[in-house]
C-alpha cells in the first residue's frame, strides 16, 4: 500500500478533496485578511472565482495544473465564495462540477494511486482482483452507498458479479463511484455550519459570480430536463392548462403564455404546441404559430422565455389544487424535473411513463 506521503504537490492540485490537501492548505496559515491585503494572492482569488464560474457555465471545473499551489489553494477559497452566496442551487452545481473534475482525473490515474485515494479519502474496502488489474473488488456496503442513486440497470446489485461480499467493478466505474463520494463531501460541507460573510473588499468577486449564475440559471435548469415530455410529471397548474385547449376551453393570456413556455422548456416541438390550440374557438393558426415561435425565441428578439414562477401563477389565479410537492418548489420546471426523477426511479425502467404524443 502507498504511504501517507505518496501524494505530491501535483496530486494535491488534482485531488483537492483529500485530507492531505486540506492539511497542506491548513499548514499555509492563509487568512482572509491575507487574501485582501497581499497582492500576491490575487491569482488565487481569480482562480477561485474561475472555478465557480466554470462550474456554473460548463458544469465541470477544469484541471489547471500549470501552477500546483494556486490550484489547490484556490479550492477552499472557491468553496468560501459559494458558501457566502448562500444559493442552494449553486451549492449542488458546484459540488457536481468539482466531482466531475475529480472523476476525469481518477480515470487516468495509476491503479495504485486510485486505490490509495479510495481508501485514505473515503475509507473504502477495495482491493485489486489479481487478474492483471482488469477489475477491482469493492465491499458491497461501500458500493451501495454510492451506486444506489444511479438509475442505469448496470449499477443494480443484482446485475453485478459479487464475491465474498465484494462487488466487482472496473477502474472507470471506481472513478464514477468516487465522483459520487466527492460530490456528497463537498455538498455536505457547504450545507454545514453558519452563514459566511465576506468583507466588502471581496464583494466584486462575489458580484461577478452572482451575475454569471443569474445569466446561466435558466440554461442550467433546462439541461436537467428529460428529452421526452412526460405528462404524469406535469404540475397541477400545467396539467389543467394543458387539458384546457384539448377541451376547447378559452384561456387567459397569462395561462396561454405559461403553458406554452412550459411546454417549450420541457422539449415539446413547436408544431405540436400549435396543434394543441386547434380546438380553441378563437384559434388562428398564423397568429398562434407566431406567438409560439416568439416565446420559443425563434422570432422577434430571439429570447427564449421560461414559465412564470409559482408565486406569479398564484397571483393570476392559475395555481390550481397544489399537491404536497407544489409546496416545496417555486417554479413549474422544478416540479417537473423532480417528478420525472421520482417517476423514473419508482418505475425502475420496467414501464415507460405516459409521454405526450
Amino acid at each position: 500500500m502507498l504511504s501517507n506521503r505518496s501524494l505530491d504537490r501535483s496530486d494535491l492540485a488534482k485531488y483537492t478533496f483529500t485530507p492531505q490537501a486540506a492539511s497542506q492548505i491548513e499548514s499555509l496559515n492563509i487568512t482572509i485578511n491575507d487574501l485582501i491585503i497581499d497582492p500576491s494572492f490575487e491569482k488565487i482569488l481569480e482562480r477561485a472565482k474561475g472555478r465557480v464560474e466554470e462550474a456554473i457555465r460548463e458544469g465541470e471545473v477544469r484541471a489547471e495544473l500549470s501552477n500546483y499551489p494556486i490550484e489547490y489553494t484556490s479550492y477552499p477559497v472557491a468553496i468560501m465564495f459559494v458558501k457566502a452566496l448562500g444559493d442552494r442551487f449553486l451549492y449542488r452545481r458546484y459540488a457536481t462540477a468539482e466531482a466531475k473534475r475529480a472523476s476525469k482525473l481518477l480515470r487516468e490515474e495509476r491503479d495504485t494511486k486510485l486505490l490509495f485515494l479510495a481508501r485514505e479519502s473515503f475509507g473504502w474496502r477495495i482491493t485489486p482482483s489479481g487478474d492483471a488489474g482488469r477489475y477491482l473488488f469493492l465491499h458491497f456496503i461501500d458500493y451501495m452507498r454510492n451506486a444506489s442513486g444511479f438509475r442505469e440497470a448496470k449499477w443494480k446489485l443484482v446485475n453485478r458479479a459479487v464475491r465474498d461480499g465484494n462487488v466487482r467493478i472496473t477502474k472507470v466505474e471506481a472513478a464514477r463511484l468516487m465522483e459520487s463520494e466527492v460530490e456528497k463531501r463537498i455538498l455536505e460541507g457547504l450545507l454545514a455550519g453558519d452563514e459566511v460573510k465576506l468583507p466588502e473588499q471581496l464583494g466584486s468577486h462575489l458580484r461577478e459570480i452572482e451575475r454569471t449564475l443569474e445569466e446561466n440559471r435558466g440554461k442550467i435548469r433546462m439541461e436537467a430536463l428529460p428529452s421526452e415530455v412526460i405528462m404524469e410529471a406535469f404540475p397541477p397548474c400545467m396539467r389543467r392548462a394543458y387539458e384546457g385547449p384539448l377541451s376547447g376551453r378559452r384561456a387567459s393570456h397569462m395561462e396561454r403564455f405559461a403553458l406554452t413556455s412550459f411546454l417549450i422548456n420541457i422539449g415539446m416541438d413547436v408544431e405540436k404546441i400549435v396543434k394543441l390550440f386547434v380546438s380553441v374557438s378563437d384559434f388562428d393558426e398564423g397568429l398562434t404559430r407566431y406567438q409560439v415561435e416568439h416565446i420559443a425565441g425563434l422570432r422577434g428578439g430571439r429570447t427564449k422565455y421560461t414559465p412564470p414562477t409559482c408565486s406569479t401563477l398564484r397571483t393570476h389565479g392559475l395555481c390550481i389544487e397544489p399537491d404536497d410537492l407544489c409546496r416545496g418548489v417555486r417554479h413549474p420546471l422544478s416540479y417537473y424535473r423532480i417528478k420525472v426523477r421520482s417517476i423514473k426511479g419508482a418505475r425502475g425502467g420496467k414501464k415507460e411513463p405516459q409521454t405526450v404524443a
